[in-house]
């Protein structure tokens, strides 16, 4: 790492680029600066020049403005013209309770937000992945599918996909009827049909380029995801995998005291 005449106190936390790595070099100081941020930064503290951190990183200048440009994006800095770039009060991450009791949306409307799930109609179909359909019985993966996809948004900013497919009689009830709000659960509901009992398992990968795109947010974010099984009985109603973007949501969950 290259000595800058004036350090910042972040520059000795900082982690030097890795030429070898297949993750662009913006990515990388994209993804050591709002981690330094997140551990030993406050809300207003001015971070160290453009030049400062070429030098700390030892890349480009220009490689440096895209890495703040994505942090921004992202709500971590404010970038302000011939002054700097400044810690920003990061916007609140999005809570869910890991029983997932009550409907996303309808828990948040309740407090005041604006959540919305949006059917994606012109997405291709997928095929059901492996991951869900290894927990089926062999019957139940000859059942006809119908995928579907929403987005989905809290206050405008999106947070989550997810990817369902919906089997056998459900899926024949739902061919060509429009989602209400966005919501599978609601819409089969409506339809007579609905799942007694959820199996949920839960997960953490990598964003794929094509979900990064989507959630508009960078290809070195982490996602949790959520793979689920519904059944009404022995009848499978459907498969689904919920992706949330882990740097705008997290869990919860409470345990009984000792």
């Amino acid at each position: 790492m290259t000595a800058t005449s004036n350090p910042h106190p972040l520059a000795a936390l900082a982690t030097p680029v890795n030429r070898k790595s297949p993750m662009p070099a913006w990515a990388q100081v994209h993804r050591d600066l709002k981690a330094l941020i997140d551990q030993a930064a406050a809300i207003g503290e001015q971070l160290p020049t453009e030049l400062d951190m070429a030098a700390i990183y030892g890349i480009s200048r220009i490689t440096i403005r895209q890495a703040l440009a994505a942090l921004a994006q992202d709500g971590y800095v404010e970038r302000r013209q011939g002054t700097g770039t400044f810690v920003a009060e990061r916007p609140a991450l999005v809570q869910h309770d890991f029983g997932l009791m009550t409907p996303w949306r309808d828990r948040f409307r309740a407090a005041g937000e604006d959540a919305v799930s949006i059917h994606l109609k012109e997405s291709a179909p997928e095929a059901e992945p492996y991951e869900l359909s290894s927990e089926l019985d062999p019957g139940e993966r000859g059942l006809p599918r119908l995928h579907l996809k929403r987005l989905h948004k809290v206050n405008g900013r999106s947070i989550g996909v997810t990817d369902s497919w919906v089997a056998g009689r459900a899926a024949q009830l739902l061919d060509g009827i429009p989602l209400l709000e966005g919501s599978l659960s609601k819409t089969l509901k409506s339809l007579g049909v609905s799942s007694s009992q959820v199996n949920h398992f839960l997960g953490v990968r990598a964003v794929t380029r094509s979900e990064a795109a989507l959630l508009e947010t960078n290809e070195d974010d982490t996602l949790f995801v959520d793979w689920s099984i519904g059944r009404t009985g022995s009848e499978l109603v459907e498969t689904s995998r919920t992706v949330w973007l882990g740097s705008r949501v997290r869990f919860h969950y409470a345990t009984a005291g000792s």
